[in-house]
C-alpha cells in the first residue's frame, strides 16, 4: 500500500495545532496560540505550509467540533462546508474558526476531509440523547445530545474494559460514561455549553435564568459563552492563574471549588448510570497536569474504594491509583490527531478516498 502523507489540523477557539503523519507515524507537529484575527489565522496556516514539504502532502484532515447530522468522516465539498457553517450557531467558538482554516487551505489544492467530534457519541442510547421537549420540535430542528470532545474521549478510553468515566478537562471540559469503550452518556449536549463550568462557558444552568436575563436586555448567548464559567466567577479564564492566586484571592478559590464540585457531581451521576465504576481517566491540560484537582476529586469517591498513590499522582504518572484501589485511576494524554488519522486510514483501506 502506497504511503500517505496526512496533514491534520486541530483548530481551537484561539489556536491552531498541526500534525504531519506518514500513515500512522507522526513526523512533525507544532502549535500556534493566542490567535485573535483572521490575519492571525492566515499567517499561521502559511507558516505551517512553509514548515512542511507541501508537495508531499496527500490529504488534509480537519477536526471539526460540530457535525450535526453528519454521522461519518466526510470529504469536504460545498455541501459539507455549508453544514459546518450551519452548525456554527451551536459551536460558535470553534466551527467558524475551523471553517476559516478549511477555506485557507483550499488554495493548496489538496483533498480535504472533516472528522467530527460528534461522531463518537452518535449511537448513545435514546434515553441519554433526547431532550424532554415535544418530539415534533426535536425532530424538525434535529435537537439532541450530540456530545463533543469525541476524538479525545475515544483516545483516552482505548483498551479499557468495564465501566469507565473519562474526564476531558481543559478550557473546554466534558465527562463521558462508557461501557467497554462504548459511550452511554456525555456531559456536553446540543451545544458546547452544557455540563461542567468551563473557561468562559457557564455549563448547565436553569433555563429560567436565561429567560430572565433576556427580559433584562442581556445578550445571553454571548454572556454564557464568552463571559461565564471560571472567568465569570474569578475574572480569569486561565486555570493556571486561578491556581496561582486562589490562596489569596477568594474569587479564584471559589472558582476552583465550583469547578471541582461540578466534576464531582457529574462523575457521581455517571457512577449511578453505570451502576459502579472500574476506571476513571483524567485528560487534557487540566486533567493531565493538576495533581491537586485529581486528588480533590478522587477524595470524594473513597466510598467506591478509590485510593490514590500520592507520589504517582504528583508525578502525573499514567496510573495514579494505589495497588489497593478498587478503581483504576489513569492520567492519559489525549491524541485527537491520531484518532483522526485512523478514521481517514479506514476510508483509505476501503479505497474510497
Amino acid at each position: 500500500m502506497k504511503r500517505k502523507i496526512i496533514l491534520v489540523f486541530n483548530v481551537g477557539s484561539s489556536s491552531i495545532k498541526y500534525s504531519l503523519f506518514e500513515d500512522y507515524k507522526l513526523i512533525k507537529s507544532g502549535n500556534y496560540e493566542e490567535l485573535k484575527t483572521k490575519e492571525d489565522y492566515k499567517k499561521s496556516v502559511e507558516k505551517i505550509f512553509k514548515n512542511i514539504n507541501e508537495k508531499e502532502v496527500n490529504l488534509i484532515v480537519h477536526r471539526v467540533v460540530h457535525g450535526g447530522e453528519l454521522k461519518k468522516t466526510s470529504k469536504i465539498n460545498e455541501e459539507v462546508k455549508k453544514k459546518i457553517k450551519d452548525f456554527s450557531e451551536f459551536a460558535p467558538l470553534h466551527n467558524p474558526k475551523q471553517l476559516k482554516v478549511i477555506e485557507l487551505c483550499e488554495k493548496y489544492k489538496k483533498p480535504q476531509y472533516a472528522v467530527f467530534d460528534t461522531l463518537f457519541f452518535s449511537d448513545i442510547p435514546k434515553i441519554a440523547k433526547i431532550y424532554a421537549i415535544p418530539r415534533e420540535i426535536t425532530k424538525k430542528y434535529k435537537i439532541e445530545r450530540y456530545g463533543f470532545h469525541g476524538l479525545s474521549h475515544k483516545s483516552i478510553s482505548r483498551g479499557l474494559k468495564g465501566r469507565t468515566i473519562t474526564c476531558h478537562l481543559g478550557s473546554g471540559s466534558s465527562i463521558s460514561a462508557l461501557v467497554n469503550g462504548k459511550p452511554v452518556d456525555t456531559s456536553l449536549g446540543f451545544t458546547t455549553l452544557e455540563g461542567l463550568m468551563m473557561g468562559t462557558r457557564s455549563g448547565t444552568i436553569d433555563p429560567g435564568v436565561i429567560f430572565f436575563l433576556e427580559e433584562k436586555g442581556y445578550n445571553t448567548k454571548k454572556l454564557l459563552t464568552e463571559s461565564s464559567g471560571l472567568k465569570g466567577i474569578s475574572g480569569y479564564s486561565d486555570f493556571r492563574i486561578i491556581l496561582s492566586r486562589m490562596k489569596k484571592d477568594k474569587k479564584c478559590r471559589l472558582a476552583y471549588e465550583m469547578f471541582v464540585y461540578y466534576i464531582i457531581k457529574t462523575i457521581g451521576s455517571y457512577v449511578a448510570v453505570l451502576n459502579g465504576l472500574d476506571n476513571l481517566v483524567f485528560a487534557a491540560k487540566i486533567g493531565e497536569n493538576v495533581s491537586k484537582l485529581r486528588e480533590d476529586v478522587c477524595n470524594h469517591f473513597s466510598f467506591l474504594g478509590i485510593q490514590l498513590d500520592k507520589e504517582k499522582n504528583k508525578l502525573n504518572s499514567e496510573i495514579i491509583s494505589s495497588g489497593k484501589s478498587k478503581v483504576k485511576v489513569y492520567v492519559r494524554k489525549t491524541n485527537e490527531e491520531k484518532i483522526a488519522v485512523e478514521e481517514i486510514m479506514k476510508i483509505y483501506k476501503t479505497k474510497t478516498l
